[in-house]
């Protein structure tokens, strides 16, 4: 805290002001934060738990893990194996052309099967597809066809030469320098906003429907043995959710007119880009160097890094077990104290819906109803104290500490085996997240132990110290039900309009009103505007948050990784989430002002 500041003028200087003046980003990282260094604190314990000399008492899930670990440090191994398991699955993907050692013959080659067969191993090449709960009715799930992820994130990054764009700049200098290590061929180089609309993503049709649809598209080639047997059976008459209509149009004009080696170039780009992590190090050094310019680090992330986060991310489950068992009370006592805090809180946002004067009557009772409804999951599942349940998943998985690229490859194949939604009674997020969730078509939230942790939570501590915590993330969380997205879902999770038009029309005047607000702030450093649209959902989560709990949140930013920040982060930074509006509120609403509290105030921002 720094005390010298005015908390009414300058909340977030009052309550972070000395945080960054005694925190050091690590020369790896985008910036510091208390969920950061709770973070780090996390992954000491699971690397503490992976190298863990005593395994003979150890799951067979907990050894995969293991071995999966040790097969990721083990640098000397990998360099025996070299480009070897790579350039194999590129040749039985159908080579590239750009690569002297596994080459690309057009005249056998067929997109719609080189796509399905990336698929197979989780990657995107021109088409994603996932199950999901339906969003007209969340206890039917539903095949869902998407656009892939961009690997820049944002569409502005692509825009102009690369000579002018210097993010542009970064993404080639990245793909050069990797297919060079590669073995390139001498000759061979010479949207946002729409998507927080959910009604606009929900394009039903047939399967039927869908292919007459995009008959360029062969997708009985496409859709392969593995990717059948995941998915099931495909009948014409099934329901699918085409998310990106406008995307599947252009693709299926894209593919009239590119060469075939044109989009094999793409694909195989997107292959490599996401396995030249389990290649040896010389091959990491590309993608390394394009995150330190992207993202303005200045170091590479230490190798155990990486490798406790690759095991948290593809075995999550024996991981989870290990941490919960260690580090998260089996006496029900944190789940007893976090449910407790719930429960208050639920009641705050009861008594500010019924407050609300600009709710009618109708649109109020369905949002109390669905605050009634909405779920609540602490702390870990009990699935995690079945072992056949935590092993499960990985049934026919067989690792070897000398195989990195193999044992990712086949984590990645059983991935997309669990590419479908948790049923009513499972869970959407892992225990070993330092976060917390709102789940929309689930109605519920979800706080695992990972965040359940000190200094976010300590259950022994005055309950005013957990309010000025966790506090706020739970109200957040709520507050999430009602944001611009949460708005579209009623009380059974469902994508409904259940808000009465002139109220509804009154919900996006604050809404837009939130969004001019905090467009309105301007970063000190690199004096840009915050993107008030794409930060939208946040910042009225956050607001609605401090409305049911008091709590600081501080940071420390990199001068260099503001601009990506700003570009891509759905959170505002942090002295914009406890500036403006949120200062006024806890001057005002928490009698936190001094006599000359209005004085220096912009009132026409605090609307």
């Amino acid at each position: 805290m720094n005390r010298r500041a005015n908390p009414c003028t300058d909340f977030y200087s009052f309550a972070c002001g000395r945080y960054a003046e005694h925190k050091i980003v690590p020369e790896h990282a985008k910036k510091i934060t208390v969920l950061h260094e709770m973070k780090r604190d996390l992954d000491r314990h699971l690397k503490g738990i992976l190298e863990n000399s005593t395994r003979k008492n150890a799951t067979r899930a907990m050894n995969l893990a293991q071995t999966y670990y040790d097969s990721c440090m083990n640098e000397q191994a990998q360099n025996e194996m070299g480009t070897l398991p790579l350039l194999s699955l590129i040749s039985q993907l159908g080579g590239w052309e750009l690569l002297t050692n596994a080459r690309f013959d057009s005249a056998d080659y067929h997109w719609e099967m080189s796509a399905g067969q990336l698929a197979a191993v989780g990657v995107d090449g021109l088409i994603k597809i996932f199950v999901h709960n339906s969003f007209e009715n969340s206890d039917k799930q539903i095949l869902m066809f998407c656009p892939p992820k961009l690997f820049l994130e944002k569409k502005k990054f692509y825009r102009g030469a690369p000579s002018s764009n210097v993010f542009l700049g970064y993404y080639r200098e990245y793909i050069l320098s990797l297919l060079q290590l590669l073995g390139q061929s001498t000759y061979a180089l010479s949207r946002s906003d729409s998507l927080r609309n959910h009604s606009a993503i929900n394009n039903l049709m047939t399967y039927r429907d869908f292919r007459e649809r995009y008959p360029e598209i062969r997708w009985s080639l496409f859709f392969n043995e593995e990717l059948r047997a995941n998915l099931g059976v495909l009948e014409d008459d099934m329901m699918v959710n085409v998310v990106d209509v406008g995307y599947f149009d252009g693709l299926s004009a894209l593919i009239k007119s590119k060469p075939l080696s044109s989009i094999n170039n793409y694909m195989m780009w997107r292959l490599v880009s996401t396995f030249d992590m389990y290649l040896p190090q010389l091959y990491r050094v590309p993608a390394q160097k394009f995150q330190a310019s992207m993202y303005g680090a200045t170091a590479e992330v230490p190798q155990w890094e990486n490798c406790v986060r690759e095991v948290a991310e593809n075995l999550a489950m024996p991981l989870s077990t290990a941490y919960a068992s260690s580090y998260f009370s089996v006496d029900d006592r944190e789940k007893a104290r976090a449910e407790e805090m719930i429960a208050d809180l639920k009641r705050s946002m009861e008594r500010l819906l019924i407050e609300a004067d600009w709710m009618d009557d109708t649109t109020r009772s369905a949002a109390l109803k669905k605050l009634e409804r909405m779920g609540h999951k602490i702390g870990f599942p009990d699935t995690l104290l079945n072992e056949s349940a935590v092993m499960a998943p990985y049934e026919g998985v067989q690792m070897s500490t000398n195989r990195y690229f193999d044992n990712a490859l086949q984590l990645k194949r059983a991935a997309v085996r669990l590419r479908k939604p948790p049923s009513k009674d499972e869970w959407a997020s892992p225990v070993i997240a330092v976060d917390a969730f709102h789940y929309f078509t689930g109605n519920e939230i979800i706080f695992p132990a990972a965040i359940l942790q000190f200094p976010m939570f300590v259950p022994e501590a005055p309950f005013y110290v957990n309010y000025a915590a966790i506090g706020l993330g739970i109200g957040h969380e709520i507050t999430h039900g009602y944001d611009d997205l949460g708005a579209q879902y009623d009380d059974l999770g469902n994508l409904r309009r259940w808000w009465d038009l002139a109220t509804l029309e009154t919900f996006q005047k604050k809404r837009q009103c939130f969004i001019n607000q905090y467009s309105r702030q301007i970063e000190p450093v690199t004096q840009r505007n915050v993107d008030g649209r794409l930060t939208i959902g946040e910042n009225i989560a956050d607001n609605g948050g401090l409305r049911v709990a008091y709590e600081t949140w501080c940071e420390a930013v990199k001068s260099s990784s503001i601009n990506y920040i700003m570009d891509t982060d759905v959170h505002a930074l942090g002295m914009f989430r406890k500036g403006g509006h949120i200062q006024a509120i806890a001057c005002n609403k928490y009698n936190f002002a001094p006599a000359n509290f209005f004085v220096g105030i912009d009132l026409e921002h605090q609307k």
